[in-house]
């Protein structure tokens, strides 16, 4: 089966999450990879969610690589798509429907190569195993997290060797910054920080307000903490934009230069409102504070005693935690406001191996000749769970996407263009196969 065919039959396997219902798809993979001679095997969690893992083995004294994925997806409007979204209808030299570029076609990208080294004359001189896990979209706890839970060894972990390499998603080539397409490689992704924030004041009757009130303190928290600290060039992102710099000229380099600098932070306080402008790199240069829900009351006349608000937080990878949120208790404390953590998540930032230059060497050979550039990620993905571990990991896709494109991601008439799916699958197998045999 070629490619183009696997990915629209993947694509035609509604996997929406919740509920995920990943098996079929799960097994479509298994199946490409059992015809290919790869070891397959299916990890099932405790709430029935399978995940693929299959490999072709290797010497245990060097450190594996694993290809991660994961087969659910999000949610659709279908009313609001011009295809069929679990069609996966080749039209217009785009395949289409959900998954097709988050991550579906990435989980194929991924299975090809697998199979050309299973198919290979050569001994591979590492293990290269492929992940394609259940339930990323909703946090990745009934797969990435349970499999390197209870199964880890199947991950290249444990039993003295060194720990694993590990490539997944998180980036994209991004057209439409510089005269060439930036290449992103992602070494870390910022930290995942949950938090409630819960009120309190005096109940009582809306016609006779209370002095102190749960939901204005409630508010006047959210307007103390929410939205972007001052922004602030982690080391990652200094490094990307000396390449910029070099790679650009006049006032775009100058500034580039600037942020690259040790006045760099000075510089974003300058640029903040258009650096909120364009979300992706204002979000990459600062912590950001989202509240996400809201909960308090019931009823038009009745003052609660208590209201909740959710807070989504996106730490950069060098920013103390604890003492973000010591910080935060102490100021809140004076509005009635407590802080309650409710879950956290990060990973160190993944140090340069020959894999890194293998990614870079492989991207620059594609038509389009991007500038490859070492960077962050403000999104969360199972690469996280490698990372805690102690593996280096790589969030790199070798396919290059306008801002239309990307807004389909978890938008309206998700599609890839089956061309460059296609040139994409030989760039990762070529990436691979380089590193592995």
């Amino acid at each position: 089966m070629q490619p183009v065919q696997l990915l629209q039959q993947l694509l035609r396997i509604d996997t929406t999450n919740p509920p995920g219902a990943e098996a079929p798809a799960a097994e479509l993979l298994r199946g490409f990879l059992d015809d290919a001679g790869a070891d397959t095997l299916m990890h099932t969690s405790d709430a029935g969610r399978p995940s693929l893992i299959a490999r072709v083995p290797g010497p245990p004294d060097v450190p594996a690589l694993v290809l991660v994925s994961h087969t659910d997806v999000v949610a659709v409007e279908r009313d609001s798509w011009t295809q069929d979204p679990f069609g996966g209808d080749l039209e217009g030299g785009f395949l289409w429907g959900r998954g097709a570029l988050d991550m579906k076609a990435i989980a194929v990208m991924h299975a090809a190569a697998l199979a050309a080294i299973a198919s290979a004359d050569a001994v591979p001189k590492r293990e290269v195993i492929l992940m394609s896990f259940a339930d990323e979209e909703a946090g990745g706890r009934e797969g990435a997290e349970a499999v390197l839970r209870d199964i880890p060894e199947r991950a290249g972990f444990g039993d003295g060797r060194p720990a694993p390499e590990a490539l997944g998603e998180g980036a994209f080539g991004l057209s439409g910054i510089l005269d060439r397409p930036l290449m992103p490689v992602v070494v870390a992704e910022k930290a995942v920080l949950w938090l409630d924030l819960i009120a309190t004041g005096d109940p009582g009757h809306g016609a006779l307000p209370p002095e102190t009130q749960a939901i204005a303190n409630l508010a006047r928290a959210l307007t103390k903490v929410a939205g972007h600290a001052a922004p602030r060039v982690h080391p990652v992102m200094k490094q990307q934009f000396e390449i910029l710099a070099a790679n650009s000229s006049g006032v775009q380099a100058a500034t580039f230069r600037a942020l690259a600098s040790g006045v760099g932070s000075q510089v974003g306080r300058v640029l903040k409102k258009p650096l909120r402008r364009r979300g992706t790199i204002a979000a990459l240069l600062s912590d950001t504070i989202t509240p996400t829900q809201i909960e308090g009351g019931y009823k038009h006349n009745v003052v609660p005693g208590e209201a909740k608000a959710s807070l989504d937080c996106r730490l950069l990878p060098d920013t103390d935690i604890a003492k973000l949120v010591a910080k935060m208790s102490r100021d809140l404390r004076k509005l009635g406001v407590t802080v309650q953590e409710v879950s956290r998540h990060g990973g160190p930032v993944s140090s340069h191996t020959p894999l890194f230059d293998a990614i870079a060497h492989a991207s620059r050979s594609m038509q389009e000749s991007p500038v490859v550039v070492p960077s962050l990620t403000s999104g969360m993905t199972d690469l996280r769970f490698f990372r805690a571990r102690g593996a280096t990991a790589y969030g790199w896709v070798p396919l290059v996407l306008d801002q239309q494109a990307l807004a389909t991601i978890h938008g309206h008439d998700e599609r890839i263009e089956a061309a460059a799916f296609e040139r994409a699958v030989e760039v990762m197998t070529q990436v691979v196969r380089a590193v592995s045999l």
